[in-house]
């Protein structure tokens, strides 16, 4: 039984990411989540009280599953310099390769960072990733490898790659990325 409670409940949370990503929370229902998971909305009511109860848990397992993708190789480089440009691969990576979890973050993005009271976890785990990442720039500040930028500032760049519309430029984007932010040579960056 607990299977089957399992299935049921990953069904939802698939059609629900899938939708958030493509209508973005304000155009999805939960009529609409039951009917492209296949499960009643009784049944969704069951195990998410509210849309925005789904939507947090939506939210923090793309945001768990990118943070895992950046950091999961960036943190075993011996510099600061290759961590760096090691967390814009895996960032740009991450847009090019997951685009409906890419897509998901910058459509609601600015959605859960302004509605901190209706989605307080959300919020959080995204505070979270963010700190994470401006501490990786902030040391990057103080061994000097970084461009007269501040870390905050850099921290939002980085964040918001998965915003380009058009995917193919996102190599190039890379690039450009690692010679605004580091001062590191351009020609021995974006492929360390």
């Amino acid at each position: 039984m607990a299977n089957k409670s399992s299935e049921t409940r990953e069904k939802i949370l698939s059609a629900a990411r899938r939708l958030f990503s493509e209508k973005g929370y304000d155009g999805v229902s939960m009529e609409d989540i039951a009917q492209a998971s296949g499960v009643r909305k009784s049944l969704i009511y069951y195990y998410f009280p509210s849309k925005d109860v789904l939507f947090e848990e939506v939210w923090v397992s793309v945001i768990d599953e990118l943070e895992t993708e950046l950091f999961s190789e960036a943190e075993n480089e011996g510099s600061i310099l290759k961590v760096i440009k090691k967390l814009i691969r895996k960032y740009v990576e991450f847009a090019l390769n997951k685009q409906q979890l890419s897509k998901l973050i910058a459509r609601e993005r600015m959605h859960v960072l302004e509605n901190e009271s209706n989605f307080s976890n959300a919020h959080k785990r995204y505070i979270s990733l963010l700190s994470r990442l401006e501490k990786i720039f902030e040391k990057g500040k103080n061994e000097g490898v970084l461009n007269n930028i501040d870390p905050s500032t850099a921290t939002e760049i980085i964040s918001t790659v998965d915003s380009i519309p058009r995917k193919s430029l996102l190599k190039s984007v890379e690039e450009f990325l690692v010679r605004v932010i580091l001062k590191d040579k351009p020609e021995q960056s974006a492929h360390q």
